[in-house]
């Protein structure tokens, strides 16, 4: 395996993303590129081409192009035109990038055990603390509100709905919208192990916010 190369894209991507706002700057990349690694050491699959997709997961994340893929497809292969990634390898991760999306109840696993592994490490990061964060953090850019209990969970999610319309919601029912459905979409037995133990963290922190609403601490 070719380490330099894995060295080679993680510091084009620390510069190319290093203080992004939309929560999808380098220290989430490099907390998936770890967590990926993780899963790879005890469920296998490709770890070149694992490290590669990890890294390189949000180079062409649409939601910074109009959410126009074309365009986030061309600046990703672009970008792996700059790093020389091989042809082959640049097929296998544009593929373990487009299926990687969360997309609302229409989200799929994907089909490659490498993708499955790179979509774990990044679903991972919507539950626990780090969840928490993100997502309050998210609310306050797109001007969504923190809690209104006037406003019903969405138990169903378009494609559409979580796609264009994430302000419609609050921050605190996006943890029913998405990250307790992400819990159970895990694909991996470890990334399983790992999502019920941030789950727990997210239910307590649920039961104290609640308690706190109600003044009742």
């Amino acid at each position: 395996m070719s380490t330099e190369l894995v060295k080679k894209a993680a510091e084009y991507v620390k510069k190319k993303l290093y203080g992004e706002p939309t929560g999808h700057y380098w220290y989430h990349v490099q907390r998936v590129w770890k967590m990926s690694k993780r899963l790879q050491a005890e469920e296998g699959g490709d770890v070149q081409i694992i490290e590669l997709a990890a890294l390189m997961h949000d180079l062409g994340d649409n939601s910074m192009y109009e959410l126009d893929e074309k365009k986030g497809f061309l600046v990703l292969r672009g970008m792996m035109d700059v790093l020389e990634i091989e042809s082959n390898q640049q097929e296998k991760i544009i593929e373990i990038v487009d299926e990687l999306r969360y997309l609302g109840d229409t989200t799929k696993s994907a089909s490659l055990l490498e993708g499955r592994i790179v979509q774990d490490a990044d679903w991972l990061e919507s539950l626990g603390a780090i969840g928490i964060a993100r997502i309050f953090s998210t609310g306050g850019r797109i001007r969504r509100v923190i809690y209104d209990p006037n406003i019903s969970i969405r138990h169903k999610l378009t494609t559409r709905d979580y796609l264009y319309h994430k302000s419609s919601g609050t921050s605190l029912n996006y943890f029913y919208e998405k990250s307790f459905k992400l819990a159970k979409m895990m694909n991996t037995k470890t990334a399983q192990q790992i999502a019920w133990k941030r789950i727990k963290y997210l239910e307590s922190f649920i039961e104290e916010f609640l308690n706190e609403w109600k003044c009742e601490r």
